[in-house]
């Protein structure tokens, strides 16, 4: 349903804030383990895992000739002396991405009960350890036509035998092997999908469902347009709530109109930093600023930036900041299929989802259904891109539905119909549900997950503020983390006013080319430098918090300052760490030093040293406590001399 995955801003939410990640002993586990009619091997001693497979049939009714494996990871319960009260179950989104991949986000999320619950992680077939799919052209993430009938005539007679409820047939048949019951279900983003399935074919299987970020089976809209309304709300919901933006008056989409004018006018064209610091050249035209818009869901950098941005251009002609946002969407990289395939992607979008033509007709005349769509849409449904024209949103390829990349696909077997894995007399068990999403979520927006939570009869909706897609273990307080384990133990969601708690996206107050144009810091008891100086100060802040920010969009572990200068960062026992070289938030101010990143206790502080043209003009130590609502950072040290005490709004 959503876009095409960018794996680097998705990634970063998986990443867990607020859970702790320490890996448990594997001490003295057995080489295997015998798990119903299953012998497993342990390949995890991190987790104290165990890997197993099963053969699966392509076509259980036997029609199209073939096997492939389903392979899965077993964590069994710790306290190995007392009998398990379960196995939870989650799976990943995409569709195309590895469960096994996710397995750290799974057992850091779950780690609280996993003393007494088993957890086990399946890949559905077509990725990870279940026979990916890799189909080339498509595996360098482009769309195009000619790749996905490509990919089509690889698979043949196989490409309408990966859809969602052959991979839940294979779900069950792992849990017959291994003699599994009843499992508590997370999935998340596509994951819910499954869950919905599951649901729909395998009741009896389900003790809870958990969906995070969920859309429907059965959607009520093929243009689920209440993603890309989310996506241009959101843009004047996060500067409501952020002071440096609410601040300055007017609504931000009306500044983003100003811009939408202008990109209309004369495109803008330049080199920036993408997620891994490598200089791209880029254009931000009304085509890509669409897909910026919609790809804000994805994580939080592009809420925290984009107002800013688009200040920094309309007012001073600074196109860095947009241009860089742009960069970090482009960031270029080659991920292996059994990560995430495209191919699964690709089929499964095309089996299941709701398309504008029916793939039961041949080539010609899907053809012609489409084009029929899109002017009844032009006709009837101006507004589905608003501010933007139907058509801009078209060319930008923004896919809320496949659109047009599945009329290549072969036309179905008889005994299939598109768009359908559930027949339309499935009805959904009373197994108790929590449905969570983050009211900022432009990829599954809140209204896909009310439209999820109505379909089911024992469900309940927790819509938590100021988060985007997959909010379980995402805030920086453990709210949505321990609303989800809660739910597990008690079949309750139980009281949920956490979510109040969660704080909204900071968003940059302004960016500028030289320290002389920001605003100084206030100054605290004890403070000797000048308003020039606490300036200096500022450009050394926002550059700490601007590395920070960088992790969401990053795909790997050294990233560029917006300005020049690099850092890196490393996983630690307790968070992350940076390593900040000369970046550059400013262009007179380079920082050198360390950040430290507490995810337990959400502080985070910094001890950097600030230079111009190569000569050091001071230095700061900064503390903050992230997680707080309108956060205020302190800062201390010296400034050409001066004794530093400041304050600021924490970046």
């Amino acid at each position: 349903m959503a876009s095409p995955v960018r794996l680097g801003s998705i990634l970063g939410c998986f990443l867990g804030l607020a859970l702790v990640w320490l890996p448990h002993p594997a001490g003295a586990a057995p080489a295997t383990i015998t798990v119903g009619r299953l012998t497993l091997s342990l390949c995890n001693t991190d987790y104290t895992g165990y890997c197993g497979a099963i053969q699966r049939p392509l076509d259980p009714s036997g029609a199209v000739p073939g096997t492939l494996t389903v392979g899965f990871e077993y964590y069994p319960h710790s306290k190995r002396s007392q009998p398990s009260l379960g196995t939870i179950l989650p799976q990943e989104g995409g569709p195309g991405y590895s469960s096994t991949g996710t397995r750290d986000f799974y057992l850091g999320l779950f780690a609280p009960l996993r003393d007494r619950r088993d957890v086990l992680i399946i890949d559905k077939r077509g990725t990870g350890l279940s026979t990916p799919i890799n189909c080339p052209a498509l595996q360098t993430g482009s769309l195009d036509l000619s790749a996905v009938a490509a990919c089509a005539q690889q698979l043949g007679s196989t490409a309408w035998y990966f859809g969602t409820a052959f991979a839940v047939g294979d779900i069950a048949a792992v849990l017959d092997a291994l003699e599994i019951g009843q499992v508590d279900f997370y999935g998340d983003s596509y994951g819910t999908f499954v869950g919905q399935v599951m649901a729909g074919l395998e009741p009896t299987r389900l003790r809870s469902i958990i969906l995070d970020s969920a859309y429907p089976v059965r959607p009520p809209d093929v243009w689920f347009a209440t993603d890309w309304a989310t996506a241009w709300s959101g843009i004047d919901l996060s500067c409501r709530r952020s002071p440096s933006c609410s601040s300055l008056g007017g609504a931000a989409t009306a500044r983003m109109e100003r811009l939408i004018a202008d990109l209309r006018r004369q495109p803008i064209s330049g080199t920036a930093p993408d997620g891994n610091g490598v200089a791209q050249a880029v254009t931000l035209d009304v085509g890509a600023l669409i897909f910026l818009i919609d790809s804000a869901g994805d994580g939080l950098s592009i809420y925290r930036d984009l107002d800013a941005a688009a200040r920094a251009w309309l007012d001073a002609r600074d196109a860095l900041p947009l241009l860089r946002l742009v960069a970090e969407l482009n960031t270029s990289g080659s991920y292996d299929p059994a990560d995430f395939s495209y191919g699964l992607y690709t089929a499964v979008t095309c089996v299941d989802y709701p398309l504008l033509y029916d793939l039961r007709a041949p080539a010609a005349k899907r053809s012609r259904q489409y084009q029929a769509a899109l002017q009844q849409a032009r006709q009837n449904r101006p507004d589905l891109f608003a501010p933007f024209t139907l058509d801009e949103g078209l060319d930008s390829q923004v896919y809320i539905t496949p659109l047009d990349s599945c009329l290549p696909w072969p036309a179905p077997p008889a005994s299939l119909t598109p768009g359908q894995p559930l027949r339309a007399s499935v009805t959904f068990p009373a197994v108790p549900t929590l449905v969570l999403s983050g009211d900022l979520d432009s990829v599954t927006s809140p209204e896909d997950a009310a439209q999820t939570t109505a379909q089911f009869p024992n469900a309940v909706h927790i819509v938590v503020p100021n988060l985007t897609h997959v909010v379980a273990g995402s805030d920086f307080i453990g709210c949505t983390s321990s609303i989800a384990l809660r739910f597990v133990q008690s079949l309750s969601a139980g009281d949920s006013s956490c979510t109040a708690k969660v704080r909204p996206v900071r968003t940059v107050p302004a960016f500028a080319r030289q320290a002389h144009d920001l605003a100084p810091l206030t100054p605290a008891a004890g403070d000797q430098t000048t308003d020039e100086q606490r300036r200096i100060a500022a450009a050394g802040l926002e550059a700490v918090g601007d590395v920070v920010a960088r992790y969401w969009a990053s795909s790997g572990t050294i990233g560029s300052g917006l300005r020049g200068g690099q850092f890196s960062y490393s996983a630690t026992a307790s968070g992350y760490a940076f390593a900040l070289d000369g970046a550059r938030w400013t262009e007179d101010v380079a920082v050198t030093g360390t950040v430290s990143w507490n995810t337990n206790s959400d502080v985070i502080t910094a001890d950097v040293t600030l230079s111009r043209a190569g000569a050091t003009i001071g230095n700061l130590k900064i503390r903050f406590q992230d997680a707080d609502i309108n956060a205020v950072a302190s800062i201390s040290g010296r400034i050409q001399g001066a004794a530093l005490r400041g304050l600021r709004i924490a970046p």
